[in-house]
């Protein structure tokens, strides 16, 4: 099953401010590339949005500003790739969470599908936490809308698999608004301050109530604990 993030066609003038001055093309050039990146997200995961700078990220991945501002041309930038990295793992994470669901009842896939959503919006190298709450830009570009359109895809791909179980009057239109209803609410749960009791308990509840819109009733025996 292809993890590809599709392109989107160009956006507004703002992004191309977004965009690195080169991408890499050898191993080496890669691998300051992935560094840079890499450096930027460590940095938002233990610090905040306004305090982070092109110097402190170039110390941080060891490299010179001379060498940064050679990929990027602002901060916003570097965070603009962080985004599309931690986007391209979500989907990945997706694919593999669904291929783990075989031969697991239907409500326990889900159960399954929504903490592995969770768990990767909350893995502290994609720092969804820190790029949703202090850099909300991130929101506004391709790679996340992308992202979003392939995990439609996904969900979408699920119902084809499970058509004997979900019973939906508009299949395509009805799955689309629940891809959509559930990505905003499993990066609601994410983003959640409090204790992680609460956090099991929305999830939960969340399984359920996605089970209910497609198959047209509870989980048999109630929800899982």
């Amino acid at each position: 099953m292809s993890t590809t993030v599709r392109r989107a066609a160009p956006g507004p003038a703002w992004l191309g401010e977004l965009e690195p001055r080169k991408r890499p093309s050898q191993a080496r050039s890669h691998a300051t590339f992935a560094a840079i990146v890499d450096a930027c997200g460590r940095l938002l995961a233990r610090g905040r949005y306004e305090t982070l700078t092109t110097n402190a990220i170039a110390e941080r991945a060891g490299v010179s500003i001379g060498t940064l501002y050679e990929y990027f041309p602002n901060r916003e930038s570097i965070v603009a790739a962080l985004a599309a990295e931690s986007c391209r793992r979500l989907v990945v994470r997706m694919h593999e969470a669904v291929e783990e669901t075989a031969g697991m009842a239907p409500h326990a896939g889900v159960e399954h599908l929504i903490e592995a959503g969770v768990e990767a919006l909350r893995a502290p190298e994609n720092v969804f936490t820190a790029l949703v709450r202090e850099a909300p830009f991130v929101l506004r570009l391709p790679p996340v809308q992308e992202a979003r359109e392939a995990l439609t895809d996904l969900c979408q791909d699920i119902r084809t698999r499970a058509s004997d179980t979900v019973r939906l009057p508009e299949p395509q239109a009805d799955t689309w608004l629940i891809s959509q209803m559930l990505f905003n609410a499993m990066l609601e749960i994410a983003l959640l301050d409090g204790p992680e009791a609460r956090r099991a308990l929305l999830q939960r509840e969340l399984a359920r109530l996605t089970f209910r819109m497609a198959v047209g009733c509870d989980p048999p025996g109630g929800v899982s604990e």
